[in-house]
């Protein structure tokens, strides 16, 4: 599995990408994704087990923790634009409720919303207004990202989106309720219990679905988090760090960071001091 995101304060981000996308591995984040194609290229989509091909302009909410994969198939396909929201409670909780469509709060797997060509390319246009610039800010990534949300509605209200996914996939919240505890012993005979499985049922559809084992999604959520707090400005010490990530002391912090980045902790966040400070000179 790859593409775990930490939420620890995760601003909205927009992401924009060209060129052809072939992601035949799934990944997983705590944020909810809105994943907009404009293009008429065939794509195929995997999404918590389920999967969908499609060839038309079209935009795909998936919620938090869902395992999902994105790529295209299209054999005459040289490039195709394609945009990505991930934002998360801190993005929705900066709205008023009244401007929120309620499907952004449901717990549903996902939604796809078939657009037509001149509907996709109206949305495209309004993205055009942050690519060019004047959307840089958080403010004004906040305000096109609800500009697009209202529209996408609008041109396909949910009654009319397909639900994605399938309802009973117990392991979003398996990947919610790990990401959760992984400061604590992982347990997979309690999490079994816990989802009312068998262990041998969560370890094969856990593998099966998300290609890592349960200890080995722990240990994904552990880097991630060692990586945020190693990055953060309020300069966690080593010994908090250790802690925070479910580590009786930093002696073994070390080892589990230098065998999974091939850096000690200590030359991680050097590095990204130096990062930051060629990025501020280039200013």
């Amino acid at each position: 599995m790859s593409g775990f995101l930490s939420d620890m304060g995760m601003d909205l981000v927009i992401d924009h990408f060209t060129g052809l996308s072939v992601m035949p591995y799934t990944h997983t984040h705590p944020q909810y994704e809105l994943y907009f194609c404009p293009e008429n290229v065939e794509q195929n989509s995997v999404i918590n087990g389920m999967e969908y091909v499609y060839r038309y302009p079209c935009a795909i909410l998936s919620t938090p923790y869902t395992v999902h994969s994105m790529s295209c198939v299209d054999p005459t396909a040289k490039s195709y634009d394609r945009y990505v929201f991930y934002f998360g409670k801190k993005t929705l909780q900066s709205f008023d409720a009244r401007f929120i469509p309620s499907a952004l709060l449901e717990r549903n797997t996902g939604l796809l919303f078939r657009l037509t060509e001149e509907q996709a390319e109206e949305l495209r246009h309004l993205l055009r207004v942050w690519e060019t610039g004047s959307g840089k800010s958080a403010e004004q990534r906040e305000l096109i990202f609800l500009l697009f949300v209202h529209k996408l509605f609008d041109f396909c209200p949910k009654e009319n989106a397909l639900r994605v996914g399938t309802p009973s996939f117990y392991i979003q919240d398996v990947l919610q309720y790990v990401s959760e505890h992984f400061a604590t012993e992982i347990d997979v005979v309690r999490i079994a219990a816990h989802f009312a499985v068998s262990r041998s049922k969560l370890e094969r559809d856990f593998k099966r679905f998300t290609g890592v084992t349960v200890h080995q999604f722990a240990e994904i959520c552990r880097l991630n988090q060692a990586k945020y707090l190693l990055q953060n400005p309020k300069k966690y010490s080593m010994a908090q760090i250790a802690e925070r990530c479910g580590f009786s002391s930093e002696t073994y912090l070390f080892p589990f960071f230098k065998k999974h980045t091939g850096l000690t902790p200590l030359e991680f966040r050097k590095q990204v001091n130096r990062h930051r400070e060629s990025a501020v000179d280039q200013k």
